[in-house]
């Protein structure tokens, strides 16, 4: 499966994530993807369910920044979340916890 667009991406979630992974879970995590085709959602994880929203978490558990390409590149795996943090085009702020447990939740294509 190769990934054309962000809302292609966000729309997959929910048949990605595991439950079993964030039982236990209360948190938001909202990915900030910039650039052309990015948007800001709010993934709220609440003990083994996700809700996926449009738009701004006033206080947010953790906050990813991305360009689209590269949260594409992400997800189409061609390029790891730790390269890109290696390479300071993903940043994250908040909790370094769920930053960690966040990748865990979701199954991968690549």
């Amino acid at each position: 499966m190769s990934f054309e667009s962000i809302p292609e991406v966000i729309a997959s979630y929910p048949e990605r994530f595991k439950p079993e992974e964030a039982k236990g879970t209360d948190a938001v995590v909202q990915l900030d993807i910039t650039g052309e085709g990015g948007g800001t959602y709010q993934l709220v994880i609440q003990d083994g369910n996700l809700d996926i929203l449009e738009g701004e978490q006033e206080v947010p558990t953790l906050t990813a920044t991305v360009a689209a390409e590269d949260w594409l590149r992400v997800n189409n795996g061609e390029v790891s979340p730790m390269t890109l943090l290696m390479q300071g085009k993903l940043k994250f702020s908040g909790s370094l916890p769920m930053a960690l447990k966040f990748r865990s939740m979701f199954e991968t294509y690549a």
